[in-house]
């Protein structure tokens, strides 16, 4: 019998740090007057992640004529250059939207002119087997936001809901570690 994937074994994991320390001053009173087991705003974002939409891999291909049919070659390129290195990762909302206004001064401080770097750091995107080992690791480097989401608010929505919002970042390079050796047990 062949297993079906499950879609929710994945890890997304912005690391200590990730965050401007001007956001760990304003924010981190606030995520730890909510009494929820959080040590720092990076587990609070982390734990506030609902999905991440990978692009798809488009590889281009060269046509060169051969008497009265095309003939399909690979590109010229290895994979890195070609694939669109945009990732859109969705946010549950969070009571006070703290978690919108905590990545909105994020990106307010990452525009903002100054001397900083002009990247975010790395985040990780992990995904497990159904043991919950780590079977792929993915390393996002260089990254740079592209946009965050609007969401809707209104006097008239009284019941409860499940709200999210999505973020946009743009990576430069990326590495994998592949995690399939016997050493874990597997």
């Amino acid at each position: 019998m062949i297993l079906n994937n499950l879609s929710n074994q994945f890890v997304v994991q912005f690391p200590k740090n990730f965050f401007y320390p001007e956001i760990h001053a304003r924010w981190t009173p606030i995520v730890k007057r909510l009494k929820l087991p959080y040590e720092s705003i990076e587990d609070f974002i982390n734990a506030s992640v609902q999905n991440i939409t990978f692009p798809s891999v488009e590889l281009p291909v060269v046509e060169q004529q051969q008497a009265q049919y095309k003939i399909a070659y690979r590109g010229g390129k290895e994979l890195e250059p070609v694939l669109d290195k945009n990732l859109t990762i969705t946010f549950k909302l969070s009571e006070g939207f703290i978690s919108y206004w905590i990545l909105f001064e994020q990106i307010e401080k990452f525009v903002e002119y100054s001397d900083r770097v002009p990247f975010w750091p790395p985040m990780f995107v992990s995904f497990l087997d159904h043991h919950g080992f780590e079977l792929v690791e993915f390393t996002f480097s260089k990254l740079i936001p592209t946009s965050l989401s609007q969401f809707e608010i209104s006097y008239a929505t009284t019941a409860a809901e499940f709200n999210t919002f999505s973020m946009n970042i743009r990576y430069n390079r990326y590495t994998i570690k592949r995690k399939t050796t016997d050493s874990q047990g597997l």
